[in-house]
């Protein structure tokens, strides 16, 4: 097929010579566990005026499996679980080390946002070969690894599971010149989750959660130019002065509230959150029993806490103007807040792993009865593409002034146990790089 139109130049573009080679960054300590040395830290050593290539980057260790059936049943003592249920949090520090980034409660939002990304063909044929996670949504159906008959802490059943690490700073979105840095190297430190969190085991009888993990590396491509590509890049450092060059990607700011128990009606969960630009806000409802509880998938799925409305309340302002109802007939609305924060409307082919339906009950978008394993989260879009005037406003909602804002449900019925409210808000971030070899991020 001949193309509509074609361009002849006698000017041609050349190319910059480059060379590319990758990286293995590996944590400090050959193990770590979560309840003795739970901080997995990976420096990241850069060659002089190099270049890292975040997108094809990717984070990789060994499970093992250290659960124990004191009644001596290997089966009891299986796992299923996937590597992101395995992260707490993720910081990122610069060579000052001066903490640039972190996300808290990284498991949680990571199982989000594969909820509503994620096509089930991409999770068949990649996630659930690498990362260890469900073919199909569901997380019964994550890979079962090993148990022992021992009655103490001992080796079983080993995975290797590797992820790509979802933080602004290595989202792939530009080249980082990393090389251009002054001081101490660069570090991303991973604190590992309580096992009964991340594990799910066969049975709770007897049983006690445990794992550590080995041979945590990140892996990445680095890249270096040629001597006239370094010299106008520095010239354009010097250029941009104290600001320095810089590139902006997505990052997640976590909040914490609670619902008590027997509480019913219209309630308010109050947080704090100050991004120069708040893109979306995702809240989360589980019991907090569940959240502890061995045999519960409790990162995987959720709980509606029988909220029948919700409305944000942000600067003296109730968003949406009207509260977006959600019922067993009534989901749509709810769904498509959630749809549009991801930017998934109209994306008929995006095959979500959410459904509506009574089976299985691991994928259901929302079900009024609160103690229902559902995918269920409230969404709220704060995308303000006028914000040009603003420098440090790139997309979204200047949050930097606001006060105490609210997160707003209307229960439908009393709450059966205490309920833990997790809210994080989607901003940018931009990442600085100056002449002077510092690194800097604001958001």
């Amino acid at each position: 097929m001949n193309p509509d139109v074609v361009k002849l130049s006698n000017s041609a573009v050349e190319a910059v010579a480059a060379e590319q080679e990758l990286v293995i960054y590996r944590a400090e300590l050959s193990e770590y566990n979560p309840t003795s040395n739970k901080f997995c830290r990976i420096n990241l050593p850069v060659a002089s005026k190099a270049w890292i290539d975040w997108s094809d980057s990717v984070l990789s260790l060994k499970l093992v499996n250290r659960s124990f059936a004191s009644g001596g049943n290997a089966t009891h003592s299986q796992i299923q679980t996937q590597l992101s249920n395995l992260i707490k949090s993720v910081s990122v520090y610069n060579n000052q080390n001066e903490l640039i980034e972190v996300v808290q409660n990284y498991n949680l939002i990571s199982n989000i946002v594969d909820d509503y990304t994620m096509s089930t063909t991409h999770k068949k044929s990649v996630e659930q070969i690498m990362a260890g996670g469900s073919p199909d949504g569901d997380p019964a159906n994550a890979v079962a690894i090993a148990g022992t008959a021992a009655t103490s802490e001992t080796d079983s059943g080993t995975l290797v599971l590797t992820e790509k690490l979802m933080t602004g700073f290595t989202a792939g979105t530009y080249l980082a010149p990393m090389g251009y840095g002054i001081g101490a190297q660069c570090s991303i430190v991973i604190e590992l989750e309580d096992p009964a969190t991340a594990l799910k085991l066969n049975n709770t009888t007897n049983t006690t959660a445990a794992y550590r993990v080995t041979d945590v590396q990140l892996r990445a491509k680095q890249i270096r130019f040629n001597s006239q590509f370094n010299e106008t890049f520095e010239e354009s450092l010097m250029a941009a002065g104290d600001v320095g060059v810089n590139y902006v990607s997505e990052t997640f700011v976590h909040n914490q509230g609670s619902l008590s128990g027997g509480s019913s009606g219209q309630l308010n969960v109050n947080f704090s959150a100050n991004p120069r630009s708040a893109k979306y806000m995702l809240a989360c409802i589980r019991l907090e029993a569940d959240v502890t509880d061995k045999m519960k998938y409790s990162l995987g799925v959720r709980s509606s806490g029988a909220t029948t409305s919700y409305q944000w309340e942000i600067n003296g302002k109730l968003l949406p103007n009207q509260p977006i109802d959600v019922s067993n007939t009534n989901y749509s609305n709810a769904f498509a807040q959630v749809s549009d924060c991801f930017g998934m409307v109209g994306a008929l082919n995006s095959d979500t792993l959410v459904e509506q339906g009574a089976s299985p009950a691991n994928k259901l978008f929302y079900s009024e009865t609160q103690g229902t394993a559902q995918k269920f989260v409230a969404g709220l879009v704060l995308e303000d593409f006028n914000s040009a005037t603003s420098p440090s406003t790139y997309s979204g909602l200047n949050l930097s002034n606001v006060g105490t804002m609210a997160f707003r449900p209307k229960l439908g019925a009393s709450l059966s146990g205490n309920h833990r409210v997790d809210i994080f808000t989607s901003c940018d971030i931009s990442f600085h790089f100056t002449i002077g070899g510092s690194i800097y991020s604001i958001r």
